[in-house]
């Protein structure tokens, strides 16, 4: 029997049914922290335990969502961090069900919405943190489903919509301050819509001033309750950072997130070429808007080319921080990928950038003169992009795993009006190397999380077999971070992460100074191989 893929609810279907095979082959299983998992659980921890929000110190955001979210988790099924990371995977599912939603509802056929939010899915960036408890699925999931109810709000004027779209922007927020922006960005694209009168102006001012009372009051609250984490972030960090150093480092980020978000939508560039592609010869005189905007992403890829791949989820031939004491200086990382398969994967990123250039270049125009009529969503698209990359360029990280929270708002902006035709080679070569990226991200996290299994199968070794006391212990960012038996930079050659005396360390393979003690072996899908983790003591 033939699929119609055209089909609203055979799409949600295949996302669904997709989604738990992904996390089959994968295998999310084992109890242990990943990332900064050790201080965002250990509040999700106190939360269930001691019944009350206390922060561990690492923390940066507001947290309060996604904490209340794994807690109720772990009420039911148990305080693990496999619980934890199964909470992830069910709020990516929603963030994915969210973007299908939306970029359906922009006029895109169902097929090409199922093509898009794969696009996302299968983002290795975005697929591996969905195996953690790291913020970043979580934020992306409430941005998504508030971007749908203020899409759904845009179109129809309908209170209820804004209600809605407003409650998850608060749950974004109350993951991330960088919520803010959503219910600001539906308040610029409210009044481009219907005009400045006072009722519109109230309309449009009351979810940002609800959103802003609400976030200062909780700083307060934490400020004077147990104080604010070290690195909790507020506007006047970000306004402090603004000097002659953050402008040079701007083409650097441009060119970098320019990358990874033109290699992430470059199967959908791929899909549309023909829509996008120039119809007069390149270099007439009337291109020059072309020429400009190439001669523009070609300078900031210049800038940014030695810096990738960039911090801190990808490093050459795999997707996961390899937070050991080698692997933070990338000594013993194995398998590693050629030169020219590096430079080729940035070519590749690059040329997406310009082809979701020219695609912008496309739609903008006929967009913008319809936006009084029918699309103040792509103001409300176009405002989120613009006041999240005022945030990455004035970011003191400007993580990698920052950039997808880009996709959703790029695809409502560059896919193409009317349904264009599909070319079938396209089409072909479109779901190839969706198919290729899914393969790669399913093998990369796995093997992201057998050895880190494998790396607490060393720690308790080391803790339960021999009873080493784990302030003798270097077993890694998060093995310290989790017991911070040292200071924070306690220097001496030892790594940075709190460790007290490295008599003991795990490590992928050997490194000066010790003899290896005990190996705990994993298997490797990218290459397939057995592979090991090593505990090391020094001697």
């Amino acid at each position: 029997m033939e699929v119609n893929w055209n089909k609203a609810w055979t799409n949600t279907v295949v996302l669904i049914v997709g989604w738990l095979l992904a996390i089959l082959l994968v295998h999310p299983i084992g109890d242990f922290p990943l990332n900064d998992d050790f201080s965002y659980g250990r509040t999700a921890f106190n939360l269930v335990t001691l019944g009350r929000l206390q922060y561990d110190q690492w923390l940066s955001m507001t947290l309060v969502t996604q904490v209340l979210w794994g807690a109720g988790f772990c009420k039911l099924f148990g305080a693990t961090f496999t619980v934890l990371r199964l909470s992830t995977l069910v709020l990516g599912l929603g963030g994915l069900l969210a973007t299908y939603q939306l970029v359906k509802e922009q006029g895109q056929r169902p097929i090409t919405a199922l093509l898009a939010t794969l696009a996302v899915a299968f983002n290795p960036v975005f697929f591996s943190l969905s195996f953690t408890f790291m913020s970043d699925v979580p934020f992306f999931a409430f941005g998504a489903m508030s971007s749908l109810y203020y899409a759904r709000a845009l179109r129809s004027a309908k209170n209820k919509w804004v209600l809605w779209g407003t409650l998850f922007a608060l749950a974004a927020t109350f993951v991330r301050q960088q919520g803010l922006m959503l219910p600001l960005a539906f308040g610029l694209a409210w009044l481009f819509a219907v005009g400045l009168r006072p009722k519109t102006v109230a309309m449009a001012a009351w979810p940002l001033l609800l959103h802003l009372a609400l976030f200062f009051a909780f700083s307060k609250w934490l400020e004077t309750s147990q104080g604010l984490p070290d690195g909790y972030g507020d506007f006047g960090k970000l306004l402090r950072r603004l000097d002659l150093g953050i402008f040079q480092q701007m083409p650097v980020r441009l060119g970098v997130i320019m990358a990874y978000t033109g290699a992430a939508l470059l199967p959908l560039s791929v899909l549309y070429w023909h829509s996008w592609w120039p119809s007069r010869p390149f270099f007439a005189k009337r291109n020059w808007p072309a020429l400009l905007g190439l001669a523009f992403v070609l300078a900031c890829a210049m800038a940014a080319w030695p810096k990738l791949p960039w911090g801190n989820m990808v490093y050459n031939f795999g997707v996961g921080p390899p937070t050991l004491k080698d692997g933070q200086f990338y000594l013993n990382i194995s398998p590693t990928l050629p030169v020219w398969a590096i430079a080729l994967l940035k070519i590749l990123g690059f040329a997406g950038a310009a082809a979701l250039f020219f695609m912008l270049k496309k739609q903008m125009p006929q967009r913008l003169q319809k936006l009084g009529e029918k699309r103040p969503v792509t103001v409300f698209a176009l405002a989120n992009m613009g006041l999240y990359l005022g945030f990455l360029l004035l970011d003191l990280h400007c993580f990698d795993r920052y950039f997808f929270q880009f996709l959703p708002f790029l695809l409502v902006c560059a896919l193409p009006d009317g349904q264009p035709s599909i070319c079938k080679k396209a089409k072909t070569i479109s779901i190839a190397s969706l198919a290729v990226m899914a393969a790669l991200s399913i093998a990369t996290t796995h093997d992201y999380l057998a050895w880190n299994r494998a790396r607490w199968q060393a720690l308790d070794y080391l803790t339960e077999k021999t009873q080493v006391t784990p302030d003798r212990i270097d077993g890694g960012f998060e093995f310290n971070g989790w017991h911070k038996p040292g200071p924070r930079h306690s220097g001496g050659g030892r790594s940075w992460w709190w460790v007290k005396d490295d008599e003991f360390v795990v490590a992928f393979g050997e490194l000066g100074g010790y003899h290896k003690q005990q190996g705990f072996g994993f298997r490797r899908w990218l290459p397939p191989s057995t592979d090991s983790v090593f505990v090391l003591k020094r001697e």
